[in-house]
């Protein structure tokens, strides 16, 4: 029984091990990642530090929108002082300190003081902060627009480059596998002596070889690029394994004129807004730098208390001392600090300062309408092309299919079906990175105008 027992335990514990191993081998395998577009965009919503760091700012100005509405709350400024004091002795004025005073007893001084000031009004110094605090709010959120923009054209050129990367993968390994099939073929003939060899065919077929392996070894390095680009944006480790689920399909963007896209563009682009909100904190810091010749108008009050019990029945006692400086009171104030050079200095600062971002939004809104135009024209074409690359594609399966036809009844030259298929595969891989430079046409372009082209509404909808 004793050795029964053993072995259980020992069987227990061969198990707990093998399943721990398991555990670790299963913890140590790099996790897989399938996802569309939309669900890899709305994961790097939540999880990229990009833009985390984006809505970090955006707390930060609202901090400074609160600091700057707390300069009507009162302020308050409390002081305590406290020590000990020598009895004085009875019949002795002071006058005399060594002998006046009875340095065997000590009691408390205690000075305390407690003021509020309550800020009243200010000639527009404190509605100008505040103003400059809500419009720098405004620019956090549109910088936070700004890098979820970014964000999302890196994240949909990487997706894409997945998309495409595994489409012209397998187009390659079919070529690869027509490749092999003919090499066997030819090499059967030379084997058997056939009268229809030519070694001219298996040169240029390894010619045509040699091709195709190297487009697998770029696409593979391309795969493994994009992978990258997409773990960036999601803020992922380079352990985790990406699949795009989707087909390389050209995305929907309606009809629009690119005069109403340029319009769009100067309305959202949330650089141009970043700009135009720079340009009312200039005027604004203008503003408060005037507005420091004003006083401020102050409430302020004061209550002070003095505890000396061996001082309290003394001429010079400094609860009754009326030059004690601890006192009480209640009364109106102005604050007014000069520097008047200083000062004009400071404005004219402050003016030159929003004359320069005037003219940096104007070159950035002109800047932005001529990439707007450039990056439309880039997209029409992008489009127009893939309905090109499509026929020529089609029209070289087409031809193959004549050629190896041909070739299989006995009345064309291999050298003719490599041609045609080296034409099909060329065309077969420009059709596919014709969609995927539409689709990034038009990530780019919807990035700059600030808004997805691919959700707006067909005119008359």
């Amino acid at each position: 029984m004793y050795h029964s027992h053993v072995r259980k335990s020992v069987a227990g514990a061969l198990a707990m091990v093998t399943a721990l191993a398991l555990v670790g081998q299963a913890e140590a395998e790099p996790r897989q990642l399938r996802c569309t577009f939309e669900q890899c965009l709305a994961r790097a919503k939540k999880q990229s530090p990009l833009l985390a760091a984006a809505r970090l700012g955006l707390d930060q100005y609202e901090s400074k929108l609160r600091e700057a509405q707390s300069a009507w709350y009162p302020k308050f400024d409390i002081s305590a002082f406290g020590t000990a004091l020598p009895e004085l002795k009875d019949g002795h004025d002071g006058s005399t300190p060594l002998q006046d005073y009875d340095f065997t007893k000590f009691g408390p001084l205690l000075v305390t003081s407690v003021s509020m000031g309550q800020t009243l009004f200010t000639f527009g110094k404190i509605s100008t902060l505040k103003d400059m605090a809500r419009q720098g709010v405004d620019i956090a959120r549109v910088t936070g627009r700004i890098a979820e923009d970014e964000m999302r054209f890196q994240l949909a050129r990487a997706w894409w480059g997945l998309v495409l990367v595994a489409e012209l993968r397998d187009l390659v390994a079919d070529g690869k596998r027509l490749m092999q099939e003919q090499r066997e073929k030819i090499e059967k003939a030379r084997d058997e002596g056939d009268a229809s060899f030519n070694q001219a065919d298996l040169a240029k077929l390894n010619v045509f070889s040699a091709d195709i392996e190297e487009k697998v070894r770029q696409f593979d390095r391309s795969r493994g690029q994009a992978e990258d680009g997409v773990r960036l944006a999601l803020g992922e480790s380079t352990e985790l394994a990406i699949e795009a689920a989707g087909e390389l399909t050209p995305v929907v963007v309606p009809p629009l004129p690119m005069q109403q896209i340029e319009t769009l563009a100067l309305a959202n682009s949330p650089r141009l807004l970043a700009q135009r909100g720079g340009v009312q904190v200039r005027l604004m810091q203008a503003q408060l730098a005037r507005n420091q010749f004003l006083p401020d108008l102050v409430l302020v009050a004061r209550y002070a208390y003095t505890y000396a019990p061996t001082r309290a029945d003394t001429p010079d006692s400094l609860a009754t001392n009326p030059n004690n400086s601890a006192t009480s009171g209640l009364g109106l104030a102005l604050r007014w600090s000069l520097d008047p050079m200083r000062q004009l200095e400071k404005i004219d600062q402050a003016d030159l300062d929003a004359k320069q971002a005037a003219l940096l939004e104007q070159g950035e809104r002109a800047k932005l309408r001529m990439d707007v135009r450039q990056m439309y024209r880039e997209m029409v074409d992008a489009r127009a092309m893939i309905d090109v690359q499509e026929r020529a594609f089609k029209s070289a399966r087409g031809w193959l299919s004549a050629e190896n036809q041909a070739y299989e009844d006995g009345f064309q030259e291999f050298a003719e079906v490599l041609r045609a298929m080296e034409a099909y595969t060329r065309r077969r891989m420009t059709y596919a990175e014709s969609i995927f430079n539409y689709t990034l046409a038009v990530a780019a372009l919807s990035r700059a105008v600030g808004m997805d082209l691919t959700q707006l509404a067909e005119p008359g909808h």
